[in-house]
C-alpha cells in the first residue's frame, strides 16, 4: 500500500530515489530518479528485489543473496546502491519499516564525495604550494639583503669624506631607501616564517625602561621634523628587568609609533605603558599609542589587521608601505598572550592598544632604578595638556589662523635658509590644516610642493606668496560671513 505522499505524486518531483517493499525484499514502487539512476524500466523495478539493489549487505561470496532482513539496513547509514549494469554508487539511507514491509529514501551522495576528494586534493596541493611560496620568500628576501646591505656600506663609507652638501644630501636619501628596502625585506621574511608556523621567540632578560628610551629616540627625530608633541608616560610599578623577546616587542612599538607620526601632520604622539597584573614570577603590560593623524573609519577598521592591505589604496601611494605590519604587529602580540585593538575616528586621530606577558624575577618595588630619561620624561609630560587638534583643523576658528601664520613663517624661513625639504613637509601641514577649503587652495599648494621639491627660490616665493594672498582672502572672507 502506498503513502498519501505517494499517491500525490511528491515522490516523482524528488531529487532522491524512493523505494516500497514488502517484508520480503520485493519492490513494490521505485520513483523517476530510481529507475533513471538504477537503469531499470518500470516493469524491471517492480520485479526487482531489495538483496540486487543493495548487494554490499545481502550477497554472499557466491554471488547468491541471504533472505533479505529489513533491520540490516539502519536508517542514517551511507552505503552502496548497485546499477542494473554492476556498478555502485554511495548513498545516505532514510527510511521506515513496519510489519509489512516500509519506505526507503536513498539520497545520491557521489557528488558530495567527489567533492569531498577534490577539496582534500586541492587542500594538500595548497599546502605543497605554500610551503614552496614560503621557503621562496625565505630564499628571496636572505639574497636581497646582501645587495641592500652592499649598498649601504658602501654609502656610508663614501659619506664620511664627503664636503658638498649636495651629494651629502643625495647619500642620504640612498640610505634612507636602503633602511626602507630593509624594512620591507623584513617583514616579508617575518611574514613568510609565521605562514610556514617558523616563528619563534626568543626568551632571555633585557632592562624595561633602556628599551623603552632606545624606542623614543628612534622616532623622536622624526616627531621633531613634523614638530609634534610626544607625549610619554611609563608606569613607575614596572619591573625594570623582565624576561621576553625584547627585539619583537620593539618591533611592535616601532610599527605603531611609525605610524602614528606618518599619519599624524598637526597634534601629537603620546606613548602610556602600565602594568595590568602581577602573578608570581609574571606580568602583564598594557601599552597605547594614540595619534592626531588622519584617522580610520569604523567600517575602514576590519581590514587593519588582515595581511597586505590598507584601510585606502591611496594610503599606499601617498604613505608607503606593504600592508602587513599591523598583521605582523597582530600576531607576535597573540604569541606573547596578549591582544590588540584599536579606536578610531575618521580625521580625529587613532588609539592602537594591546596587551602582552613577559615574566620577572624582580619584586614590584624594586622598579625604582627606572632610566633617568624616563624620569624626567614622565615629570615633563604628565602635566601636558590635550591640543585643541579639532580647532586646530578647523578652517578659520581662531586656533587654525594662529596655526597657520606660525607655519606660513617658518616655511618662508626655511625657504631663505635653502632647507627645502623641511619646507615641504611644513607645505603638507598647510594643506592639511586648510583641508576643509582644499578646492580653492588646493592649485598654489600643488605650485608650492612642486618648487620646493626642485629647490627654485624664485619660485617657490612666488607660490607662497600666492599661498598666502588666497588664504588672508579666505580668512577675511569667512570673517566677514560671521
Amino acid at each position: 500500500m502506498k503513502k498519501e505522499w505517494m499517491n500525490a505524486g511528491v515522490a516523482e518531483q524528488t531529487v532522491e530515489l524512493v523505494l516500497a517493499f514488502d517484508r520480503d525484499g520485493a519492490i513494490s514502487y521505485g520513483n523517476r530518479s530510481a529507475l533513471e539512476k538504477l537503469g531499470y524500466t518500470q516493469e524491471e523495478m517492480l520485479s526487482g528485489s531489495m538483496c540486487a539493489v543493495f548487494r554490499q549487505e545481502f550477497q554472499k561470496e557466491d554471488g547468491s543473496y541471504i533472505n533479505f532482513d529489513v533491520s540490516l539496513l539502519k536508517d542514517g547509514q551511507e552505503t552502496v546502491m548497485y546499477r542494473k549494469n554492476n556498478a555502485c554508487f554511495p548513498v545516505m539511507l532514510h527510511f521506515t519499516a513496519d510489519e509489512d514491509g516500509g519506505y526507503l529514501l536513498a539520497e545520491d551522495i557521489a557528488y558530495r564525495k567527489n567533492m569531498d576528494i577534490r577539496i582534500r586534493q586541492l587542500k594538500e596541493e595548497e599546502e605543497a604550494n605554500q610551503k614552496a611560496r614560503n621557503e621562496f620568500t625565505a630564499n628571496v628576501t636572505h639574497e636581497l639583503r646582501t645587495p641592500v646591505n652592499g649598498i649601504k656600506g658602501h654609502v656610508m663609507a663614501l659619506s664620511e669624506n664627503v664636503q658638498d652638501e649636495e651629494v651629502r644630501k643625495t647619500l642620504d636619501i640612498i640610505l634612507y631607501c636602503c633602511d626602507n628596502m630593509s624594512a620591507i625585506i623584513n617583514n616579508i621574511l617575518d611574514f613568510s616564517k609565521m605562514e610556514a608556523g617558523k616563528f619563534t621567540l626568543e626568551e632571555k632578560e633585557f632592562d624595561f625602561y633602556k628599551m623603552m628610551d632606545q624606542i623614543i629616540a628612534t622616532h623622536t627625530v622624526a616627531i621633531n621634523k613634523k614638530e609634534l608633541q610626544l607625549r610619554v608616560h611609563i608606569d613607575e610599578t614596572i619591573p625594570q628587568l623582565v624576561i621576553g623577546d625584547e627585539l619583537r616587542i620593539g618591533q611592535i612599538l616601532n610599527n605603531l609609533l611609525s605610524n602614528a607620526v606618518k599619519f599624524t601632520t598637526v597634534g601629537q604622539v603620546s606613548v602610556d605603558v602600565s602594568k595590568t597584573m602581577r602573578a608570581g614570577d609574571e606580568v602583564e603590560l598594557f601599552f597605547m599609542v594614540r595619534d592626531s593623524g588622519i584617522g580610520i573609519s569604523v567600517e575602514e577598521q576590519d581590514k587593519l589587521f588582515q595581511s597586505f592591505k590598507q584601510v585606502d589604496a591611496s594610503i599606499t601611494r601617498r604613505f608607503g608601505g606593504t600592508g602587513l605590519g599591523l598583521s605582523i604587529t597582530k600576531q607576535l602580540v597573540e604569541m606573547m598572550h596578549g591582544t590588540i585593538h584599536v579606536e578610531s575616528e575618521k580625521g580625529k586621530g587613532s588609539c592602537f592598544s594591546f596587551s602582552i606577558r613577559l615574566r620577572t624575577g624582580q619584586n614590584v618595588d624594586e622598579s625604582g632604578d627606572m632610566s633617568e630619561t624616563y624620569r624626567n620624561w614622565n615629570n615633563l609630560t604628565e602635566s601636558m595638556e590635550e591640543s585643541g587638534h579639532e580647532e586646530r583643523l578647523t578652517f578659520g576658528t581662531k586656533e587654525n589662523r594662529e596655526e597657520l601664520r606660525k607655519r606660513l613663517e617658518k616655511l618662508v624661513l626655511s625657504i631663505e635658509l635653502g632647507s627645502w625639504e623641511k619646507a615641504e613637509t611644513l607645505a603638507q601641514t598647510i594643506k592639511v590644516l586648510t583641508q576643509d577649503r582644499e578646492s580653492e587652495l588646493k592649485r598654489p599648494i600643488l605650485q608650492l610642493e612642486m618648487a620646493l621639491r626642485k629647490e627654485n627660490y624664485e619660485k617657490s616665493i612666488a607660490a607662497y606668496e600666492r599661498v598666502k594672498e588666497t588664504l588672508t582672502a579666505m580668512v577675511e572672507g569667512e570673517e566677514e560671513v560671521r
